[in-house]
């Protein structure tokens, strides 16, 4: 029988929401805000602890369902500095890895955190339509690495070496405009 694993869960929502003219992470969608559906499946999975990255004005969204919130004062630049945020805080939490997810993927399920879980590699990653990306677990050997990303690139580099999980493209559908909600 294998250990168990002190996982941190990350919530990558500092975003600017550009392209969707409003806060999209506030958006009503299915009854609550759009920014709350990935914060209520994650309290579902037994972690060691939840951390959002986001503007603390968003961080009213989060904070009700046990997240931490961590504030990224530059999220102009790029989503690699919440990435190095929220590995920095799962270092000082002891993490043995970390779950990142993304906040305005509202549709990712408990059964694919999951699967993601079940698998303990360095790096394990969604697969898409042959694209790598979020949810991802992340070793605690890699948490030091990530804590030193800038940039806009995030983890995608480690992301190619990643053991992967299939999704369907409903499961992972980013809300970048109103469009991507129908």
């Amino acid at each position: 029988m294998t250990a168990p694993r002190r996982v941190v869960a990350l919530v990558l929502a500092a975003g600017r929401a550009k392209r969707f003219g409003s806060d999209k992470l506030r958006h009503p969608l299915n009854g609550r805000p759009l920014g709350e559906h990935i914060a209520v499946t994650l309290v579902e999975l037994p972690l060691a602890a939840r951390l959002v990255v986001c503007p603390a004005a968003r961080g009213d969204l989060f904070a009700p369902h046990g997240f931490e919130v961590i504030d990224n004062p530059h999220p102009e630049q790029g989503m690699g500095v919440s990435l190095a945020l929220g590995a920095t805080r799962a270092i000082a939490l002891d993490a043995d890895a970390l779950l990142v997810c993304l906040a305005d993927m509202p549709f990712v399920t408990l059964a694919h955190l999951d699967a993601l879980l079940a698998v303990r590699m360095p790096v394990v990653a969604t697969i898409c339509e042959g694209t790598r990306s979020p949810p991802a677990v992340f070793a605690r050997d890699l948490l030091h690495e990530l804590a030193s990303l800038a940039g806009d690139q995030g983890a995608r580099h480690l992301l190619k070496s990643a053991v992967t999980i299939p999704a369907a493209s409903d499961l992972v559908r980013d809300i970048d405009t109103p469009a991507d909600l129908g």
